[in-house]
């Protein structure tokens, strides 16, 4: 689980309840004053609303999924720069002595992208062909992630907008019950709380989701286009140590420094490139 999303979550929802039933005269906390909140009402209108026109801005197959998509953000970043750079490095030492003999890692490798690359270099595909192949598959990849993003991103965006929907529903059943004082409270009560629940979950939810997408996204951008130039490296024929220093530059400075001390501790042997 993805611990960033976990505990900002736990804390908005902490801060939120302690606001709600804590009472800063009397120093004491009334745990009743959260029922105040609660109205199903309102939240069939903004979330049921923010589902529907989600299905209506976005095709049936990327809407439907909107529940897995925000589960993403919940889960640990599946981007490893640092393993697939030493799993490069140590492919290219194989490749050295002879190209052919990565075949038989291939099985091994669970990077699709990578296996995939490395496959078109055993093969002896035209160095052009495997760049152009390499570049598509970045290209739909992240096509594929941008659909992703584009929903939740219509739902953080909509659903305060469904929020002050229900407030003019809660509205005009006010003031058609003016005569009614037992309808009064209800009717109050879906007009301000919808807008609540609008920006509670298009900022607690929708919103972070979209953002935590949105760098996952970045990460794996970054992930491909390592592994596309270590390929091409490898179809090269570079040195090991070349390829290393070069990829090096797609880590950010804190696995940077994980990877290199990952090589001290190996005494090199894991990240050193040789004839």
């Amino acid at each position: 689980m993805e611990q960033g999303t976990l505990i900002g979550t736990a804390m908005a929802v902490f801060f939120l309840m302690f606001a709600m039933m804590f009472d800063m005269t009397t120093f004491q906390v009334n745990v009743g004053n959260a029922m105040y909140f609660w109205d199903t009402a309102s939240i069939l209108i903004v979330f049921g609303g923010t589902i529907a026109s989600t299905f209506i801005s976005h095709p049936l197959n990327d809407a439907k999924n909107f529940l897995g998509i925000i589960g993403k953000s919940w889960k640990a970043n599946p981007v490893q720069l640092v393993e697939t750079l030493t799993l490069i490095v140590d492919v290219s030492k194989i490749a050295r002595k002879n190209i052919l003999a990565i075949e038989d890692a291939l099985p091994s490798i669970e990077n699709l992208f990578l296996r995939g690359g490395l496959r078109l270099v055993v093969d002896r595909a035209d160095r052009e062909a495997i760049v152009e192949m390499m570049a598509h598959e970045v290209k739909y990849t992240m096509a594929g992630k941008d659909n992703e993003i584009a929903v939740v991103g219509t739902m953080a965006s909509l659903c305060p907008a469904w929020g002050m929907l229900g407030t003019l529903v809660g509205l005009v059943l006010l003031l058609q019950n003016l005569d009614d004082p037992s309808m009064i409270g209800p009717a109050m009560a879906v007009a301000l709380i919808t807008t609540f629940y609008g920006s509670l979950f298009a900022n607690v939810i929708f919103s972070p989701a979209k953002k935590k997408l949105e760098l996952f996204a970045g990460d794996e951008k970054v992930l491909m286009e390592m592994i596309r130039d270590g390929v091409l490296y490898i179809e090269g024929g570079q040195r090991p140590d070349f390829i290393e220093n070069d990829l090096m530059n797609y880590l950010p400075p804190v696995q940077k420094s994980m990877y290199e001390a990952l090589k001290f501790e190996g005494g090199g042997e894991a990240a050193e490139g040789g004839e």
